[in-house]
């Protein structure tokens, strides 16, 4: 899982895990505060029709059209009226309820004074509401007293109603709990990305010192942890750079002091009678001062190939055969090129490349009669990239590269440059003999 997403994760589980622990006594405190705005209403509208009673003598059809007008309303609770005479008016009520209602309103429960009796205001008494659990809810009762006796009131407070009204209140929270979910999300978002790019560019940093570009540098900037990484990395590439520095420049000391000693071989060697093993010996030198000057070379080489150099094999290619175009033409040679079309970008410097095509070319026209075809064949092959420089010549024995020598009569550099550009970039050299063509063949690795 990357970074980004577990902070994404984190985020938004921390805030679901604060919102469930809030949600659990939230719900229980919107139950109950539902549960009493039902019995609380179902209160009122038994008390509202208890107070319409007592005003005076209950006309039961003014009062039956009343409490009809009220169970008739969405938002009222079902009301029933009990009179004097035991006749019941208004919404029918549940199963359980009769009980309560079938009781004798002449004991005038709850009320104040003795029944026909009015208050200073002229009304006369009600008593207290009383709730009584029942089977689907609760039923409110009041007790209403009039000029012919008791009145019994009863409310009846639905428990579907409740959970509806509990329902819409859950899906509100939910609705809430989400949006803070979102936001919370959002939020983390926004701190992944730029943490993430933040990182990610300390990371594009580390690679391009990875593949050679020294002067590859992490941006300073985002939070304490962050710069501390990309000062580390920034460190390490100047450490990096001083000690390469410090190794050319080694190196290069080390090779140009060598020349001196070598020089003085060579005149002693030259001062030999002629025979075999002088010659021999001239040979060895030549290869000596040969690779002292690679080395002085790679060492001085632009800091800017770095350790992983890379260059259009195409475009190396096209130029160094125009180079020695003009030479095949002028022996009668026909040299033929077959590439693939665009660039073909290989693990070698510019530099490396054209010295091994200009030795196998030079190879190829100086050991070979003239008029001898010569093609050059760049192809992609697999993870690598093969670079073929043919010939109809007389061959190469399979053992030249392994023994540094052609057998043409020629000390073998030029095989000895190709090898080594070859090996640099994590290929090698091979030699072939295929339809009658010499084929000394470079497998480039790619950048």
């Amino acid at each position: 899982m990357s970074l980004r997403a577990r902070i994404l994760t984190l985020a938004v589980g921390a805030t679901a895990t604060v919102l469930v622990l809030f949600a659990i006594p939230l719900v229980l405190l919107l139950q109950r505060s539902a549960a009493e705005e039902g019995r609380e209403g179902a209160a009122d509208v038994a008390r509202s029709v208890a107070d319409y009673v007592s005003t005076g003598a209950a006309d039961q059809t003014l009062l039956a059209a009343y409490v009809d007008r009220l169970n008739a309303r969405d938002d009222s609770p079902p009301v029933t009226v009990r009179l004097p005479d035991g006749t019941l008016l208004g919404a029918a009520l549940p199963d359980g309820a009769a009980e309560y209602t079938e009781q004798d309103p002449a004991d005038g429960r709850g009320l104040s004074g003795e029944d026909g009796d009015r208050d200073d205001d002229r009304l006369m008494p009600v008593s207290e509401a009383e709730v009584h659990e029942v089977d689907g809810g609760e039923l409110v009762s009041v007790h209403a007293g009039t000029a012919d006796g008791p009145v019994l009131v009863v409310a009846f407070a639905a428990g579907q109603d409740v959970r509806a009204k509990l329902v819409d209140r859950l899906l509100l929270l939910g609705a809430a709990a989400a949006g803070l979910l979102v936001l919370a999300a959002a939020a983390a978002e926004v701190v992944s990305r730029r943490l993430v790019r933040q990182l990610a560019s300390s990371a594009a940093a580390a690679d391009r010192l990875g593949e050679g570009d020294l002067t590859a540098r992490a941006p300073d900037s985002g939070p304490s942890e962050v710069r501390r990484v990309a000062h580390a990395l920034n460190r390490l590439a100047d450490r990096i750079d001083d000690l390469l520095a410090a190794e050319r420049e080694t190196v290069a000391d080390l090779s140009h002091r060598l020349r001196t000693p070598l020089t003085a071989v060579r005149l002693d060697v030259e001062a030999l009678p002629p025979s075999d093993r002088s010659e021999e010996l001239e040979a060895h030198l030549d290869q000596l001062e040969r690779t002292l000057t690679a080395v002085i070379h790679a060492a001085r080489r632009p800091e800017r190939e770095g350790v992983r150099p890379r260059t259009d094999a195409a475009a190396v290619m096209a130029d160094r055969v125009a180079f020695w175009r003009p030479l095949a033409e002028d022996q009668g040679r026909t040299l033929t090129v077959r590439e693939p079309a665009g660039r073909v970008e290989v693990r070698s410097s510019e530099d490396d490349l054209r010295a091994a095509l200009d030795a196998l070319l030079e190879n190829c026209i100086a050991h070979t009669p003239d008029g001898t075809p010569i093609e050059v064949v760049l192809a992609e092959q697999g993870e690598l990239v093969r670079l073929d420089v043919r010939d109809h010549g007389p061959g190469l024995p399979e053992d030249a590269v392994r023994r540094g020598r052609s057998d043409r009569g020629s000390t073998g550099l030029g095989l000895d440059i190709a090898r080594s550009c070859a090996e640099a970039s994590g290929g090698r050299l091979e030699l072939a003999r295929q339809d009658g063509w010499t084929v000394v063949r470079l497998l480039l690795g790619r950048p």
